[in-house]
């Protein structure tokens, strides 16, 4: 038996030893580098030219759905343009001007466009240029005289247009930006013509750079979207036209070669980088801040948003066709893992072990094979348990009212218009207090009454039965 025990334990712990060897690997699951994005995609790039930082969010609700060095400081060139583009929608919902306004070119704009270093458009003196043409021509071509043009409708002072601009990323959440010029380049480059005649230019950063996040600038493209979704007529196309039909029209082509019909790669004109759903919105490049990209697609219902700052190196000129597999690569993680789903249908549920009722049926992003689960909040909302962040706490969370079940849904319609109604009596005024207390009496007596009747009937009753019974005992008796 001893022998047998022995023998038994040997195999037993050789068994052991042998499946302990054999362990399955168990990986922590982590967010894919950029690298790894590029290698599922297909791309082929060099490493040394990834992007420096790079967020990916959802368009719609603002969550964060992948990112690289999110919070890295980074000059983002030319696509600062947006946040004028956006001061000017500003200004055209509050009436201040529309599309049609002209702004008549001065000979100061014509100089500014003439300058070779940065990029323009051409410009003449004493022409008409409408708003809707000069948006595109800070938009495509990056225009830097058009910009100014808008900048200086908004607010003809460039110092107090500035401050506009840092206001409006401080009220949009962009915490880590700092803008010191309304173009993405120095002001230095303007060659002294920046600001108009007159302006104090003092405590202007002449030689100083904008900067922002790849966070920051996801934040306010979520809200540029938001709020002035129009912006993506002018960015759609590979080719936009400005001031059709006049001895100024311009034909200019877009250096978003993601844009489904644009330019091929001029390394290999075999290659482009179209991706289907890109309307929008923006590249920008420069030597501090190398190759940008501010991108957007649609698919279905789900849009995202993709900003990659810093790729490759400002020496090689190509860098502005790098950009393009590194925000698709992004934009392919984005559109296989996630969705736009019905997550809750109208209806009775039970939440954190109360049951209620949802009359419209709760839509959210999701990654796509998880079931989501459900908190309630204090405002009677029902909301998605954050599992996937938002990108800025300042961006609501997507949520859907809920009403409790009957009884306790009829209990509070009760306590709201009972609620109501004394928030409409005016117990100050004198009449109105001395009518309450007379109706209050009147109500007490009445409750009196009742009262005293119903125990006056009671005490009848039981004489009456008391009667009864001693009758009926006479009667035995006999």
């Amino acid at each position: 038996m001893k022998k047998f025990s022995l023998i038994f334990m040997t195999v037993f712990t050789m068994v052991m030893m042998m499946f302990g060897s054999f362990s399955p690997v168990v990986f922590a699951e982590g967010e894919p580098t950029m690298m790894d994005l590029i290698k599922e995609s297909g791309y082929h790039v060099v490493e040394s030219d990834k992007p420096k930082s790079a967020v990916l969010i959802d368009a719609n609700t603002g969550k964060l759905l992948w990112s690289e060095n999110p919070d890295q400081a980074h000059n983002p060139a030319s696509i600062m343009k947006l946040m004028t583009i956006y001061l000017t929608y500003e200004a055209m919902a509050q009436g201040k001007f529309d599309l049609d306004t002209k702004i008549k070119a001065t000979p100061r704009h014509a100089q500014m466009a003439n300058i070779y270093e940065i990029s323009n458009n051409k410009i003449t003196a004493d022409v008409e240029y409408p708003v809707r043409d000069l948006i595109p021509m800070a938009l495509v071509p990056s225009s830097n005289v058009a910009t100014m043009m808008l900048a200086e409708l908004v607010e003809p002072n460039a110092v107090t247009f500035l401050k506009m601009m840092n206001d409006k990323a401080q009220e949009l959440g962009m915490t880590n930006t700092k803008i010191v010029n309304a173009t993405g380049a120095e002001i230095s480059a303007f060659q002294g013509l920046y600001a108009q005649e007159g302006v104090d230019t003092s405590s202007l950063s002449v030689t100083g750079s904008n900067v922002t996040t790849a966070r920051d600038f996801s934040i306010f493209t979520y809200n540029l979207l938001k709020n002035y979704p129009q912006i993506l007529e002018y960015t759609s196309t590979p080719k936009v036209t400005t001031m059709k039909g006049t001895p100024y029209e311009e034909t200019f082509t877009t250096y978003n070669y993601s844009v489904p019909g644009s330019e091929p790669d001029e390394r290999d004109p075999n290659v482009n980088y179209y991706y289907e759903g890109v309307d929008g919105l923006k590249t920008g490049s420069s030597p501090s801040g190398a190759f940008n990209i501010d991108m957007t697609a649609k698919r279905d219902d789900l849009r995202l948003i993709a900003i990659v700052f810093g790729v490759g190196d400002w020496a090689d000129q190509t860098g502005e066709f790098k950009r393009h597999p590194f925000a698709n690569a992004m934009l392919d993680y984005g559109f296989k893992n996630f969705e736009v789903k019905e997550v809750l249908p109208a209806g009775e549920h039970e939440v954190d072990g109360k049951k209620i009722i949802t009359k419209e049926p709760f839509v959210d992003v999701i990654k796509k094979g998880e079931t989501p689960a459900f908190m309630l909040t204090d405002k009677n909302t029902v909301q998605v348990k954050p599992v996937i962040p938002r990108v800025s706490e300042k961006i609501p969370p997507m949520e859907v009212t809920y009403d409790e079940e009957q009884k306790n849904a009829i209990e509070k319609i009760i306590s709201d218009d009972t609620g109501k109604f004394l928030d409409t009596i005016d117990l100050s005024n004198p009449i109105t207090k001395w009518l309450l207390i007379i109706v209050g009496t009147i109500l007490f007596i009445i409750l009196l009454l009742i009262i005293f009747l119903v125990r006056d009937n009671s005490r009848r009753k039981k004489a009456r039965q008391k009667r009864m019974s001693s009758q009926k005992d006479i009667t035995n008796n006999d």
